[in-house]
C-alpha cells in the first residue's frame, strides 16, 4: 500500500488542475481521516512508557497493536489527501512538500511497526523484537508526524501560522526565523501611487494570496503578481477589463461564505462590500496597473 502510494504520488503529482468530483468528494474527508493516525501514533510512546513501569506491563504489549493500526491509518490518510490534492486542482511546492511528508511518515511508520514485530527476546514481554532499529524509528515517525501536521497547517491557514507568535527565545533555540515585517506594496515600490499597488494589491495579499501563490495555489490561479491576475486559472480570465459584471473575481467574492465557490475560504478575512465596490470601479476603469491613485474617487 505504501509502495503504491509513493508511484502515485509520484507519477500523477497534484498540478493544481480541478478533476472529477468523486475525487473531490473522497478527498475532502481527509482532513477528518488524518486525526486518527496522529492520536494513534502519539499514543504509542506512552504505552511503552507507561507499561516499562512494574505492574502496566500490559499496556506496553498493546504498543505494537496501536502502532499498526496508526501506520495503516498514516498510509489511508496520505492517499485520500493526494485523492484531495489530485482532484481538488491544489498544487505548488507547499503542497508538494506536504504529500511527500506524508508518504514518508506512512513508509516510516510501517517500518517501525515492523521493528517492533516478532518474538520477543530477553527485554522482557511486550519488548520490541528489534530493539535498535525500532527506537529510532518511533522517534522519526513521532517527528514525521509534527513536521507533516505543521506543513498541513501552513496550508490550511497560511505560511507560519504554527510560529506566528512564537517567542523569541524559543525561535532562537529551534532556528526559526523571524517574520518578515510586513510593508505596504506601495511603500515597498518607487513611483507614482497606482490604485492597483495602493487599494487593490493589499486586499489581495490580505485575503487571497495566500492560498494563490508560488508554493501554493488551486485551480491553476495564482494572484502574487499582477499579470498572473491577469492571467487568470484553469477556467480562464478572473479579471474581465471594463467588465466587472463578468469578472469571476467579483463573483466569487461576492458569494455566501457557505458557497463552495466562495473565496476566500477557510475563514480568511472576506472583502467588505466597500472593498468589493473598489475593485469593481478598478476593473470597470480597465484594471490598469497604472491607474493613478488620484483619479479614484
Amino acid at each position: 500500500m505504501a509502495a503504491l502510494l509513493a508511484v502515485l504520488a509520484r507519477r500523477w503529482a497534484p498540478d493544481g488542475l480541478e478533476r472529477g468530483a468523486l475525487l473531490q468528494f473522497v478527498g475532502r474527508f481527509h482532513p477528518l481521516l488524518i486525526h486518527i493516525p496522529i492520536a494513534l501514533l502519539a499514543l504509542v510512546p506512552i504505552l511503552e512508557l507507561a507499561g516499562s513501569l512494574g505492574r502496566r506491563v500490559h499496556l506496553r504489549s498493546s504498543a505494537g497493536f496501536v502502532l499498526w493500526l496508526a501506520a495503516y491509518g498514516c498510509v489511508l490518510a496520505a492517499l485520500d489527501g493526494w485523492l484531495l490534492a489530485r482532484g481538488g486542482g491544489f498544487g505548488g511546492a507547499m503542497v508538494g512538500r506536504h504529500m511527500w511528508a506524508g508518504v514518508g511518515l506512512a513508509l516510516v511508520a510501517i517500518a517501525a511497526a515492523a521493528g517492533r514485530s516478532g518474538r520477543q527476546g530477553g527485554a522482557g514481554p511486550g519488548a520490541p523484537a528489534h530493539p535498535l532499529a525500532y527506537w529510532p524509528l518511533l522517534a522519526g515517525a513521532v517527528a514525521l508526524m509534527v513536521w507533516t501536521a505543521h506543513l498541513g497547517g501552513d496550508i490550511t491557514h497560511g505560511e507560519g501560522y504554527l510560529t506566528e507568535f512564537m517567542p523569541a527565545r524559543l525561535r532562537a533555540a529551534f532556528g526559526v526565523p523571524a517574520p518578515a515585517p510586513k510593508a505596504t506594496p506601495a511603500a515597498a515600490k518607487k513611483g507614482p501611487a497606482t490604485v492597483y499597488t495602493s487599494r487593490v494589491e493589499p486586499l489581495l495579499e490580505r485575503s487571497c494570496v495566500s492560498c494563490h501563490n508560488q508554493r501554493r495555489f488551486k485551480g491553476g490561479l495564482r494572484l502574487d503578481t499582477y499579470a498572473l491576475l491577469m492571467k487568470g486559472g484553469e477556467d480562464g480570465p478572473v479579471i474581465v477589463p471594463w467588465d466587472p459584471a463578468h469578472s469571476d473575481f467579483i463573483r466569487r467574492v461576492t458569494l455566501p461564505p457557505s458557497d463552495d465557490e466562495a473565496m476566500p475560504s477557510n475563514g480568511r478575512r472576506r472583502l467588505t462590500p466597500d472593498e468589493v465596490k473598489l475593485v469593481e470601479s478598478w476593473i470597470a476603469a480597465g484594471a490598469s496597473p497604472a491607474q493613478p491613485l488620484v483619479t479614484l474617487k
